[in-house]
């Protein structure tokens, strides 16, 4: 509902055509630009372009398996990252909005395609940052932390978008409307279907044996926060590896 809501409104601001009310706010922010701002913007534009993003996505899910040693919580963070971040693509082809004209907010960067809502930087920042809220953080505080992070960073991504002229108010704030919903949607289907599986094959291929012959197991974060447990502990006595039980279940 969230998308669907986000995409009818593009389509309905898209009528006002490029010269739209919410162009004053590109054309402020033109007229007080300065070397540093314009520096840091720039420098965003670039770093979080595909090359960019998915560089840092990688480092992100590196350093993430070096920290669990387990390959769940990677696959995990990639795909909330992946569909946030490509859920604008469809936001942008279903509305097909033009960016905002070149000449009337001085754009630092060119851009002249019908793929101004919503804006493709600052879902992946959204999508980001739901991934260090959901996968990386596993305590209270830290998710704390990561929600006020996360918060900045996206304003951050947003405001260096307006600031180089290359997208409208609304692109910039319907992508954390697109970005969430889609990671929303998905994480029932990780927590019920993707998850569990990897958890199985993980342990079936690498049991670590106790005592007494009996196989013991400790799953890893399969699950994303708030929406399963973080990770549960079981011992599985026989031959054979099966699906192992949940904390709400023992």
């Amino acid at each position: 509902m969230i998308f669907a809501v986000t995409i009818a409104v593009g389509l309905l601001i898209k009528t006002a055509g490029p010269r739209a009310a919410e162009l004053g706010v590109d054309i402020q922010l033109a007229q007080e630009r300065n070397f540093i701002l314009s520096f840091l913007s720039l420098a965003i534009h670039y770093g979080l372009g595909p090359a960019g993003a998915i560089a840092l996505l990688a480092l992100t899910c590196l350093g993430l398996f070096l920290l669990r040693r387990s390959v769940v919580p990677v696959f995990a963070c990639g795909w909330v990252v992946g569909i946030g971040w490509l859920s604008s693509e469809l936001g942008k082809r279903l509305v097909a909005r033009i960016r905002p004209p070149a000449d009337a907010v001085q754009a630092l960067i060119p851009e002249h395609g019908i793929d101004s809502f919503p804006s493709g930087h600052t879902a992946f920042a959204v999508a980001l940052a739901w991934a260090f809220v959901l996968v990386v953080a596993r305590t209270r505080r830290a998710r704390i932390w990561a929600v006020t992070v996360g918060a900045i960073f996206v304003a951050v991504v947003a405001f260096s978008r307006l600031y180089l002229g290359v997208h409208y108010l609304s692109d910039v704030i319907a992508s954390v409307f697109i970005a969430t919903a889609a990671i929303l949607a998905w994480l029932p289907v990780w927590n019920k279907f993707i998850a569990p599986r990897l958890i199985r094959e993980s342990h079936a291929s690498s049991p670590t044996h106790g005592r007494d012959g009996h196989i013991q197991a400790m799953t890893t974060p399969g699950g994303i926060w708030p929406t399963m447990p973080i990770s549960s502990r079981a011992t599985i006595t026989g031959t054979k590896t099966g699906p192992l039980p949940s904390s709400h279940q023992r």
